[in-house]
């Protein structure tokens, strides 16, 4: 009698499931996983011969599956029952901490960027700094799941030893873990938060000569139901995050963001449209960008060049009241020539900032950096 009810409702699902993903509207977003997904494939004489249709429909099938999160959510939760703690490269960690595993990398690929690093600081008149920031893994490795241990100190040591002495290296390790009482990363997501972001512009301040000693940052609360990318990729969804801003007081009118590729001008380095949407980190620029260049109010004659991943987003507004220019650089999506960028522009400092995750796996920056050295 068991066998047979379970013959009947596997008839009834497999007649009735193609009926109901006809009738189905496709999902054009996933704000769950934070993506777009796959479009019933284009037919044509190539696709079929190849085999390109049938793969591209099997993603199809997956990503248009009727109660598709309802059985993400199923599959997760059954994982994390039998004990399974790294979840689509996700570590469930305690304390509703959801950290990215360390990415593996070629150790030769990381050191010819480093010496593009090195080489394109002896080819400048400007004062480079570099700053590599740990990620969460390093920060709260107590927080990872019994028996699995960071390795970033040693990355991080490895690419200090590599860098020449042009370049100023900003070690930001012993400031975050003093503070790591704070809140330094997002629970859900693979960022930083903003009060990071203020413990490692502290050091770079120092390091750089920048006198803020006068400057008084304040920090706002502009959403506190961010469930970030980690959140997406593993399926867990039990803790919600703040987001915080941090600007320098009375910084309201004192600077021009311009999007250049985009032609569009801005008075603020927040699109606060982003915190309706599911990925609210959104919330500092809007996003990453080819360049963006920020004019201040501020003469004390110092302009910034920001080579830069996504960490850097909520460090930017930090930097307003230090520099006259802040021309930032997302070498994912740049192309022009960087040394004739800071030649039309006076560049006096530089700053490369990137978090470990990103710049052990880059494949980017180091052709930015070429057309520098063979312009």
């Amino acid at each position: 009698m068991r066998k047979n009810s379970v013959r009947i409702i596997t008839i009834i699902f497999l007649c009735f499931m193609p009926i109901w993903m006809i009738i189905s509207k496709d999902v054009d977003f996933s704000d769950k996983e934070n993506r777009y997904m796959a479009k019933f494939p284009k037919i044509s004489i190539k696709s079929l011969s190849d085999g390109s249709f049938m793969e591209d429909f099997e993603t199809y099938l997956t990503d248009q599956f009727p109660v598709r999160d309802a059985c993400i959510t199923l599959k997760t939760n059954a994982l994390r029952l039998l004990g399974q703690r790294r979840i689509n490269g996700v570590y469930i960690g305690n304390k509703g901490y959801l950290i990215a595993e360390e990415e593996k990398y070629d150790t030769a690929a990381l050191d010819g960027l480093t010496e593009a690093v090195s080489a394109f600081a002896a080819d400048s008149d400007a004062n480079v700094k570099f700053m590599l920031v740990p990620n969460s893994s390093l920060i709260y490795e107590e927080r990872l799941p019994y028996g699995i241990k960071s390795s970033e100190d040693a990355t991080i040591e490895h690419v200090k030893a590599m860098l020449s002495d042009k370049v100023g290296f900003v070690d930001v390790r012993d400031a975050l873990l003093e503070e790591k009482g704070k809140q330094l990363y997002y629970k859900t997501d693979h960022h930083w938060t903003t009060a990071g972001a203020r413990v490692a512009f502290e050091e770079y301040a120092k390091a750089a000569g920048l006198n803020i000693s006068s400057v008084e940052y304040e920090s706002y609360c502009v959403s506190g139901d961010f469930q970030g990318t980690q959140a997406s990729n593993c399926g867990v969804y039990s803790h919600s995050d703040a987001v915080n801003i941090c600007v320098p007081k009375g910084s309201e009118g004192s600077y021009i963001v311009n999007y250049v590729d985009e032609t569009r001008k801005t008075a603020t380095l927040f699109d606060m449209s982003k915190l309706d949407e599911k990925d609210k980190y959104l919330v500092f620029m809007g996003g990453n960008y080819s360049r963006v260049d920020i004019t201040t109010k501020t003469k004390n004659g110092r302009r910034l060049l920001l080579i830069k991943d996504s960490y850097a987003n909520c460090f930017i507004p930090m930097l307003t009241p230090c520099y006259e220019e802040i021309i930032v650089i997302d070498p994912r999506y740049y192309y022009d020539d960087i040394y004739q960028l800071m030649s039309d522009n006076s560049v006096s400092d530089v700053l490369f900032l990137y978090n470990v995750n990103s710049f052990v796996t880059d494949n980017s920056l180091e052709e930015v950096l070429k057309k520098v050295l063979h312009s």
